[in-house]
């Protein structure tokens, strides 16, 4: 049974590790890719951007900019990849998980303003949209803690 808990708690960080990793890539290649057109490295920029281009619509209106040029995730993207990041790294450095009723709150929060976006044609600002991504990511990250959580409590009513 300890062996099977040890193992689930590995697994656990061994995943958010992964996905912090895969989020970092985003972040700093979005971030990278208008420092690049700022640096007369248009091909090298293009491409970074390309990359991002099934993960994210990319328009230019709903980003941040640098030096000019659009940075290659929307304001939502941006700030949910670095919510997966900030939260992953919180969640293995200090042990910390979000409990349900933060969830369900916070959840409440981005799902609002979704659909403020989406159903009533509301524009919420870049800034809205970052601090929602933020939450997503968030959640995200306490939706993979909640899975083996269960996991681990099926594990021992068996």
């Amino acid at each position: 049974m300890e062996i099977r808990k040890q193992f689930n708690s590995k697994s656990k960080v061994t995943i958010l590790i992964i996905f912090c990793l895969y989020s970092l890539f985003f972040l700093i290649g979005s971030i990278l890719a208008p420092i690049l057109a700022h640096c007369r490295q248009f091909d090298l920029s293009g491409k970074l951007t390309a990359t991002y281009m099934f993960s994210c619509h990319q328009n230019p209106c709903r980003s941040f900019w640098i030096f000019g040029y659009p940075i290659a995730l929307c304001c939502r993207c941006l700030g949910f990849y670095l919510g997966v990041v900030v939260s992953s790294l919180i969640i293995v450095i200090k042990g910390w998980e979000l409990s349900y009723k933060k969830f369900i709150v916070l959840f409440f929060i981005a799902f609002t303003d979704i659909m403020l976006n989406y159903l009533y044609k509301l524009n919420t600002g870049n800034y809205t949209r970052f601090l929602t991504g933020i939450i997503m990511g968030f959640l995200f990250t306490a939706l993979i803690c909640f899975v083996f959580r269960l996991r681990r409590r099926k594990s021992n009513v068996y």
